[in-house]
Formats: C-alpha cells, sequence, structure tokens
C-alpha cells in the first residue's frame, strides 16, 4: 500500500470511529465523515465501497486482534493449569482486560473504540450480525467453556442467563463509561478504568458463584 493511502485510511478510521462512537451508525452522514477526514467521497468508495462497509470495517479493525489476544492469552492459561480449570478470577481478567483497557488509550482514540464497540454489541444493526457472530459470539462461547468448568451443576438456562447478564453489563459499561461522572453525579470517576475493570471482574466471578437458582 501506497503511504498516501495508508495516511488516508488512517484518517478515514480516525474520523469514523470518533463520529460513529458519538452519534451512532445512522446519525452519521458521508458527508461528515469526508469533511473531518480530510478526504473526497472518492477515497471512501475507493477503499470501502459505502459507509456499510466503512462501520463493518471500523469494528471489525478494532475487534480482531483484541480477540486474537483473548485467545491467546486464555489457551496459555489453560496450557499452565494443566488438568485444573483456569481460575474464574484469571479468566474474567483475559476475557474484559483488553476492551477495558481501549478506555485508557486516550491519546489514541482507543476511548471511542471502546465506546463505538460498546454500542455497536448493545445496539446490533442489520448488517452486523454476521460479524458480530464471528467476532465476539465465538470468542464469548470460547470463554464459556472455560467458565463451565467451574459451575457444572448449574443448569445450562441458568449458566447462558448469568452469562447473558455478564456480557450485558460489559457492553453497557463499554457504551456509557466516558460519562460514568455525569450518570453517577461524581461518584464514580470516569476516567477510572482500573478500577472499573477490578469490580467488573468481582462482579462477574460473584455472578457465577452464586448457588443455583431455586426453582418454583
Amino acid at each position: 500500500m501506497k503511504v498516501a493511502d495508508s495516511k488516508t485510511l488512517a484518517r478515514i478510521y480516525s474520523s469514523a470511529e470518533e463520529l460513529f462512537s458519538h452519534q451512532g451508525f445512522h446519525g452519521v452522514s458521508l458527508r461528515q465523515l469526508t469533511d473531518q477526514a480530510g478526504v473526497n467521497l472518492g477515497a471512501i468508495n475507493y477503499h470501502f465501497g459505502d459507509k456499510e462497509s466503512l462501520y463493518r470495517a471500523v469494528i471489525k479493525r478494532q475487534l480482531q486482534p483484541i480477540n486474537q489476544m483473548r485467545l491467546l492469552r486464555l489457551k496459555e492459561a489453560e496450557l499452565a493449569a494443566g488438568n485444573a480449570p483456569v481460575a474464574l478470577v484469571v479468566i474474567m481478567e483475559i476475557y474484559a482486560k483488553p476492551l477495558f483497557n481501549l478506555c485508557d488509550e486516550n491519546e489514541t482514540g482507543g476511548q471511542h473504540a471502546a465506546r463505538l464497540l460498546g454500542r455497536c454489541l448493545a445496539e446490533p444493526l442489520p448488517f452486523t450480525e454476521t460479524l458480530i457472530a464471528a467476532e465476539f459470539h465465538q470468542v464469548t462461547a470460547r470463554f464459556a467453556q472455560a467458565i463451565r468448568r467451574h459451575v457444572p451443576r448449574l443448569s445450562p438456562d441458568d449458566f447462558l442467563w448469568r452469562l447473558n447478564f455478564v456480557v450485558g453489563a460489559m457492553q453497557h459499561t463499554l457504551a456509557t463509561m466516558y460519562r460514568m461522572t455525569e450518570l453517577t453525579r461524581g461518584i464514580c470517576p470516569s476516567h477510572d478504568h482500573e478500577n472499573a475493570l477490578r469490580r467488573f471482574i468481582e462482579f462477574s466471578v460473584a455472578t457465577f458463584s452464586a448457588p443455583a437458582a431455586s426453582r418454583a
């Protein structure tokens, strides 16, 4: 790829992440994208084709390396644990930390990426269903297998509800972390990502470790 093309792509990605994270897919026009990126419409058409393809490319660009890292770290942890299950706190840290770390990367636009991913997962669009299934659901299913070893006595529906609650909490946190100070009237700082991660891991471990739900 030519240097000029590389710089153009970088500007498009950066502008798209910021605009989509703040305004959502439908709230952003191609004119806004081209104006902020300092490119013409032909550049977006040439590299992506249309706005839907650009949106998918932005999500995939962030999720793929994160998912590769998560899966690699989980595999390494399982090899180190041998026949024993990986500690639940370690599983949840591996699952969540790369996403929470995005919130710390302000200079590289990580906060926009974290907000966009949270928004994309919490508010899925029809044309992103296949992408999310490939880049998110399959990875979550892999971690669910590791978590399930800790709670074999939970019924399938009880386990899946708990998994759904935990995943939903993470998606919501990523989508709203940037305004936690406002939402909590100053009690929970928006920039305290390390503490947010610690509390999320504690919440997740407690959710899966709680006694089985009573049956009516």
